[in-house]
């Protein structure tokens, strides 16, 4: 195994995935916003829990739309066959 190819295994970028998100949990709590807009900003991490709830809505309403809109019956095809 090279040396670069084993910084691209899923092990590994899981890791650092980790490593990333904690260091910005961190920088939150040290790098402080000076004038929250919102009553909710004053929470540490609020905006990056709100990303992450939007982007899992967001993702059950695509995969819901797309078994609604796109899904076919088990037996659509034998149907259409004749």
């Amino acid at each position: 195994m090279s040396f670069f190819k084993q910084f691209m295994e899923p092990p590994f970028l899981k890791k650092a995935m980790y490593a990333v998100l904690a260091v910005m949990v961190v920088l939150n709590f040290i790098i402080y916003p000076p004038h929250p807009h919102f009553g909710a900003e004053k929470i540490p991490g609020f905006w990056a829990i709100f990303g992450l709830g939007v982007a899992v809505l967001l993702a059950r309403l695509a995969k819901g739309a797309a078994h609604t809109f796109l899904g076919k019956d088990v037996d659509f095809y034998e149907k259409h066959e004749k």
